[in-house]
């Protein structure tokens, strides 16, 4: 998992990378392999395909973080009185160890629980929507804002982002053609350098549906994620985390099901408290989707 864009911002007015530059992505070259959804896919039509952001998959898991640091320090607080009520001194004799210990706990809780809104109090997901009639990419902001970029003006690369993850990365250029002034980044992650060759998968899946058509990408769609006019069922996102096991090596899959089953939980609450991402009027109204259009597809055509 990687959190860069949700709890730190992504690194603007800088120029391209040597990195970036040699691993940039051609919009018009077609890229031998076979194309992967990586059940990614909210809706698809003869207009635009939607798909949701990197963030999406491990909703919950700082969530749970988060809470569990905001309640230890809080139960600290209860017990400190409570241990120095019980002295012979009482609370008068332990003022000073009282008082530090509040100030740290309280200090703990305020910064956690601010971080605690960047995942949880917040959007369900942030979805990337690619229209390819109108060649404009639309991407939902953290801060509730839409970026509205041409998408033969974004710079594609596959970029390092920290920690040894790498992931497909859109850069909105400057008029110089160097400088980043805005960095989104498409679901799909890779753990190494080695790992990243495989995210080439996943853009030609994007590349194909913009450059080819729908017909280019449908067939290879499994299903579509059931979230873009509600939230998630409790039953869809734990089964949706129980794929991230199947996905993992033999000897992790045991340790991956039992950590996604702790903090399942987590994730309900931080769906629960988080709203619906909503696409501005304007937007809505670029992307028409027409009657008895043979490549619409959402939730609703997923297998029973």
């Amino acid at each position: 998992m990687n959190y860069l864009g949700l709890l730190g911002e992504y690194p603007t007015k800088r120029l391209l990378s040597d990195v970036e530059i040699d691993r940039k992505l051609d919009r018009k070259k077609s890229i031998a392999t076979t194309p992967a959804h990586q059940l990614s896919t909210i809706k698809i039509n003869s207009s635009f395909i939607e798909i949701v952001d990197k963030y999406f998959f491990w909703k919950g898991f700082f969530s749970i973080f988060a809470l569990s640091i905001i309640f230890i320090m809080f139960f600290m607080v209860i017990g400190s009185f409570l241990a120095a009520y019980s002295t012979d001194e009482g609370l008068s004799g332990a003022i000073g160890i009282l008082m530090f210990v509040s100030i740290l706990a309280t200090s703990f809780i305020v910064f956690f629980s601010y971080r605690l809104k960047k995942e949880s109090f917040a959007y369900t997901h942030y979805p990337i929507r690619l229209n390819r009639k109108t060649r404009i990419v639309h991407v939902f902001r953290i801060n509730g804002s839409v970026l509205s970029v041409p998408w033969d003006e974004v710079f594609f690369c596959i970029a390092p982002c920290g920690k040894g993850d790498w992931e497909i990365q859109g850069h909105v250029l400057d008029k110089d053609k160097k400088t980043v002034l805005e960095t989104f980044a498409f679901s799909e992650g890779a753990g190494s350098k080695l790992e990243s060759e495989k995210l080439k998968h996943y853009w030609e899946f994007v590349r194909r549906y913009m450059e080819e058509g729908p017909a280019s990408v449908i067939d290879g769609i499994t299903g579509y994620l059931p979230i873009s006019d509600r939230r998630e069922t409790f039953i869809f996102g734990f089964h949706r985390m129980r794929f991230t096991v199947g996905a993992a090596p033999l000897i992790l899959q045991i340790p991956i099901l039992v950590l996604n089953t702790l903090i399942y939980p987590a994730r309900w609450f931080a769906m629960r408290t988080s709203k619906i991402p909503m696409w501005p009027k304007e937007i809505e109204d670029q992307c028409p989707v027409e009657e008895n259009d043979p490549y619409a597809r959402d939730y609703r055509n997923n297998p029973a």
